[in-house]
């Protein structure tokens, strides 16, 4: 019996479980990734799905990820490497048990030798299931893969795909430990970004923090669980190694399929994207219909979809304003549960929503949505006062980049809002039960303001133009620039020194523009704009050398 899902989606010319059940199915290693995707999907996500499942929220899938709270054991969890290649077991560089390729029709005593491995790794509980999906038959073909998924979901370690002698793919290994180096990870990359430096401990214990959430970020996850941590850190090794592959995890947290690949890998690192059960509640009704009339809904009482997300990383640079960006969102399609066909266009992750909406619920007190505060706890409320300081200053910081990148009115909007709760004479009494958290939020919101300001003065450097599309002379943005530091130079000092490098970076970066340099200070001023420039151009560089010696003295 066919399962109940994707039965119209189709790989090549050849419809999905036709594919997998061909004695001998090929392909190139994007056809095996869009098979994989398929043959995960139903068995992880829509095979469990019920009217109890707990969707992922629409905000999970959104960078900086949260760390997960709850685990969900009763769901399938699993991790995968497929290699676009032959597999040579003693030079693979991670332990499994190997699968020898049974051949077609199967070699009877390397079947059986497959079924005893087997029998070792599966779950003594699930022997019998295994046993009689088997029986004397072979293991390692993609037909029999397909059976077997349910049980290697139930395995702690992971499984391997890999070609035969012939190309074909076939169940290559079962009880795979990914090698993960955390350790050396997370140092190499310290240095090389210049947070750590050899014998300097103190510089370690202050940035450790920052630099293995930004490797794990860049890789699609949180500071979280081995399975994800191995499965990220062992991508990356294998592209390091210019593998051509497809990893594959899904936890028990997370309740999503994450793949990382080689295929369409940019700056170093695995392309990155995630598939989840998700609420399209963000999708206004015209959108809603969409979906209805397409049948893209995989419970339409629900308003439950199948998101797929696709995502853009990050390298880190020391002078970007958003210094902690390790990945956003490139673009998301919801993917139809029995044709596999995509439906783009839609915001089902809330990215263009009119985030004044959002705080205006949550400063009344009305918001019902969930957020999650310090990584400890998960918010589903704002009635009381407490709750409401947690979550705003959580929910600041969770879209802290998409506010930074809001245009100036946009910003100001939001800001009036949080400014009517936290500067409200009405609710004075109640800030003042919990001065921490209104602290907290307080600075929360100045990182926010800063991170938006730096942004606009980086974009007008870059593009020379405001949000609006408004065009400036050098002379102008000189200004600007000499203005903002001279005027907020002291205070950011005292208070914020990390902006206050921003900003520096900002204006020497200005400060050796090739076009000024040439066009104004490679000879006199003859005119009246080129003696301003020069002058502004002068002002600036003195601010900026002085401001530069007061962060040396901190």
């Amino acid at each position: 019996m066919l399962p109940r899902w994707f039965t119209e989606a189709q790989v090549g010319e050849l419809g999905l479980w036709d594919l997998l059940e061909h004695k001998k199915p090929g392909g190139t290693l994007a056809q095996v990734a869009q098979a994989l995707d398929f043959l995960h999907v139903n068995q992880g996500l829509l095979e469990p799905y019920s009217a109890q499942y707990p969707l992922v929220e629409a905000r999970e899938l959104i960078p900086p990820f949260d760390a997960p709270l709850i685990e969900y054991r009763d769901l399938p969890a699993f991790s995968m490497v497929a290699l676009d290649r032959e597999l040579s077991y003693q030079d693979e560089g991670f332990q499994y048990d190997q699968l020898v390729a049974e051949g077609d029709p199967p070699d009877r005593s390397l079947a059986a030798a497959n079924r005893a491995t087997l029998r070792q790794r599966v779950p003594r509980n699930l022997r019998p299931e295994m046993e009689k999906l088997l029986g004397q038959s072979g293991a390692t073909a993609v037909r029999q893969y397909v059976q077997l998924l349910p049980l290697l979901t139930s395995m702690d370690r992971g499984h391997v795909l890999a070609r035969d002698h012939e190309g074909q793919l076939y169940l290559g290994g079962v009880f795979a430990s990914f090698p993960s180096d955390l350790d050396g990870e997370i140092k190499r990359f310290g240095r090389r970004v210049g947070k750590f430096a050899l014998g300097d401990n103190q510089a370690y214990a202050e940035h450790r923090q920052f630099v293995y959430n930004f490797l794990m970020e860049q890789t699609g996850f949180p500071v979280c669980g081995e399975r994800h941590t191995s499965a990220a850190l062992f991508a990356r090794r294998l592209l390091r190694r210019r593998e051509d592959f497809i990893v594959k995890v899904q936890g028990h947290s997370d309740r999503a399929i994450t793949s990382l690949t080689s295929l369409d890998a940019r700056n170093r690192l695995p392309r990155v994207e995630k598939i989840a059960l998700t609420q399209a509640s963000s999708c206004n009704q015209a959108g809603k219909d969409r979906i209805h009339d397409g049948g893209f809904f995989v419970d339409p009482e629900r308003e439950v979809v199948l998101l797929r997300v696709h995502y853009t990383q990050h390298a880190y640079h020391p002078a970007n304003v958003l210094e902690d960006r390790a990945l956003s969102v490139a673009s998301q399609e919801i993917v139809h549960p029995q044709s596999g066909k995509v439906l783009s266009g839609l915001d089902v992750l809330g990215l263009s929503m009119d985030r004044v909406l959002v705080l205006q619920d949550i400063v009344r007190g009305e918001h019902t949505g969930s957020i999650v505060y310090q990584g400890l706890v998960r918010l589903t409320s704002t009635a009381d006062p407490q709750t409401r300081l947690k979550f705003l200053g959580a929910w600041l910081g969770k879209h802290r980049y998409i506010l930074a990148d809001y245009s100036s009115e946009q910003f100001d909007r939001c800001l009036k809002v949080i400014n009517s709760y936290l500067d409200d004479p009405e609710q004075r009494a109640e800030m003042a039960r919990y001065p921490e958290l209104y602290e907290e939020a307080r600075r929360t919101v100045r990182d926010v303001k800063w991170a938006h300001r730096l942004r606009l003065l980086e974009k007008l450097v870059r593009n020379r133009a405001d949000a609006f599309g408004r065009q400036f002379k050098h002379v102008q943005i000189l200004i600007i620039l000499t203005h903002v530091l001279s005027q907020e130079g002291d205070d950011l000092a005292q208070k914020h020194p990390q902006q206050l490098d921003k900003l520096l970076s900002i204006c020497a970066g200005y400060l050796k523009n090739p076009y000024l340099r040439r066009r104004y200070l490679s000879r006199e001023p003859q005119t009246t704009v080129e003696r301003e420039v020069i002058g502004h151009h002068r002002l600036l560089t003195t601010l900026v050398e002085r401001y530069r010696q007061a962060l040396a003295q901190r």
